[in-house]
């Protein structure tokens, strides 16, 4: 749903409610939205749920990988150095694969997290128009653009409450699937998305 949502035909001033003030221009906070509405709070708690998998697997394959990394150490001083250095290519070519496959998974879990918010979008404009249609207005912003608005002005409760009404949790409608994806050659990530502030080992 873009910012400057504007609805062609949205000017129904009899459906307005007449002891109500009517204004051209509503806002939206679109965030809290979101994270207020049955919905939106299914999909961050599925996202979290993957998220916090996602970073238990990239911990224990960093233990183990570590503890190898020890154990081919201390068997370097007893080995011929030419076995030693092919033992230690192979370690170092295992390395890189498991980190482009978990870097991989990151990235699967950005785009579902951009997916779910598209399908998110999708399934509530029809209640966006519905209300504005309602107000009588022409366009909605987000809020969150917006300096200073008149009392009334947002719309955010109203949307929320109805979607919730309508879609609950919004359980049958579900996120498309994305193509496999070819891992390649990028640093260790700890499976959290990169705007949050986490790095790569």
């Amino acid at each position: 749903m873009a910012l400057g949502l504007a609805l062609g035909g949205a000017g129904a001033a009899a459906a307005q409610d007449a002891n109500r003030p009517a204004f051209s221009v509503l806002t939206l906070n679109q965030e809290r939205l979101f994270q207020s509405t049955l919905f939106g709070q299914r999909l961050q708690r599925e996202l979290n749920a993957a998220r916090a998998e996602l970073i238990a697997e990239n911990s224990r394959i960093q233990e183990e990988l570590e503890a190898e990394e020890a154990k081919l150490t201390e068997q370097r001083a007893g080995m011929d150095p030419a076995a030693f250095r092919a033992l230690a290519d192979a370690f170092d070519e295992r390395v890189t694969a498991i980190r482009a496959e978990q870097e991989a998974k990151t990235r699967s879990l950005q785009r579902k997290q951009e997916r779910d918010q598209q399908v998110f979008n999708s399934a509530i404009v029809g209640v966006v128009r519905e209300v504005v249609e309602e107000r009588g207005a022409s366009v909605v912003l987000d809020s969150r653009a917006i300096l200073l608005a008149a009392t009334g002005v947002d719309v955010t409760d109203v949307v929320r409450a109805r979607v919730d009404a309508i879609l609950g949790d919004g359980g049958t409608l579900s996120t498309p699937e994305e193509p496999a994806e070819t891992p390649g050659e990028t640093p260790f990530s700890t499976g959290e998305p990169a705007d949050d502030g986490t790095g790569s080992d």
